[in-house]
């Protein structure tokens, strides 16, 4: 069996947790995960891990002076030679340029993969300009989920040649499907970081201007958390939901999963931040709402539209126009009957496409090329 070191840091956020999901489903290659710092690594086991801040004083402090000064790994090299890789999968943009080190010392093939703020908002400063470009050089591939970061990555100079399409995957033996039905109380779902290219205040304040034209009971469910708390707060207040919307802080996945079980809709109104940050591919939400069987109002931004089927498993507005998801809101609330069709839709969309078990034999597929 072939070995293959997934270098990601950190290792693992609960809302990443899609990564793990792709490291624990190979079956034909060996994972060996290298981090720089580790989280809830209880909820994500590994047979071979590797954590930079748990060196002894010396080496990390070295290590982390390194990594600083020359933008790279310094101790990477010498666990790949001793797990006998054969393979290395940078997850995420940077990733990939802190590897460079590690990839010349042991001469191995590396592939990078996008996911988010690496190929949007660092696109933004000439310095990692220059480094993805070198990384392009000398990297053999370079993994996307869709055609918005391959079109993106192609423009700063990766060559279209070492592109691959890979999308990710869920697991839909953990995701339960239900036909939504009409309700005396519609539920809306709200699932994401408090960041700004989450666009939430947009969602909130387009739910508002529904309930200022057609009163009805409803209820939000918000889960997550962050710097942009604050904003939310008054996104919420200004929206006058403050007796709608029920703050639920960051949640365990399978927690979501069971909060999708008696939620009708799924609001996600990504944009483009004022930093240049954005969705590299599309919130993973998407897919598990849609294999649940949830209608989506989302927007028309990085591959959402490739997530989302508009007009069939959900509606799509453009980034930061309140009156057009004002309107996608308001026509699902209007006709109820659609929403069973649009789960259906959607859960077919996910099952052909967005299966787990089947992206992870692909990956592995794009593996073999290299190996």
């Amino acid at each position: 069996m072939k070995t293959v070191a997934h270098c990601v840091s950190p290792y693992l956020h609960v809302s990443e947790q899609w990564i793990h999901s792709q490291i624990a489903r190979l079956r034909r290659y060996r994972p060996v995960v290298l981090a720089q710092e580790t989280q809830n690594v209880e909820g994500f086991p590994v047979a071979a891990l590797y954590d930079a801040s748990t060196y002894s004083l010396v080496p990390k402090g070295i290590n982390r002076l390194l990594r600083k000064l020359t933008g790279k790994y310094s101790f990477y090299s010498g666990i790949l030679k001793r797990e006998g890789a054969d393979l290395i999968h940078a997850h995420f943009g940077y990733q990939g340029q802190f590897c460079r080190r590690a990839q010349k010392a042991t001469g191995l093939p590396m592939l990078t993969s996008f996911y988010g703020e690496d190929g949007t908002r660092y696109l933004r400063y000439p310095r990692w300009l220059r480094r993805y470009r070198e990384l392009f050089e000398v990297g053999d591939a370079f993994l996307v989920e869709g055609n918005a970061m391959r079109q993106r990555l192609e423009q700063i100079g990766c060559p279209a040649e070492k592109l691959r399409l890979h999308h990710l995957g869920v697991d839909l033996e953990r995701i339960a499907f239900r036909e939504r039905q009409p309700v005396e109380k519609v539920r809306f779902l709200i699932c994401a970081a408090f960041k700004e290219k989450k666009g939430i205040p947009y969602a909130l304040q387009a739910l508002g201007r529904v309930l200022e034209k057609r009163t009805f009971p409803c209820e939000v469910i918000l889960i997550g958390d962050g710097l942009e708390r604050p904003r939310v707060l008054e996104g919420i207040e200004r929206a006058g939901l403050q007796q709608q919307v029920q703050l639920r802080g960051m949640q365990p996945y399978a927690q979501v999963l069971e909060e999708m079980q008696h939620c009708d809709i799924l609001l996600q109104a990504s944009l483009t931040a004022a930093d240049g940050d954005g969705e590299g591919g599309a919130p993973v939400v998407l897919l598990d709402a849609q294999a649940a069987g949830m209608p989506v109002v989302a927007t028309h931004h990085a591959d959402i539209p490739e997530y989302v089927m508009d007009g069939h498993s959900g509606l799509l507005a453009p980034e930061r126009d309140v009156e057009a998801l004002t309107e996608c809101i308001h026509t699902l609330v209007e006709d109820p009957q659609r929403w069973a069709a649009m789960g259906r839709a959607g859960r077919r969309h996910v099952e052909q496409n967005y299966n787990v078990v089947a992206q992870c034999a692909a990956l592995e597929d794009i593996y073999d090329e290299f190996t």
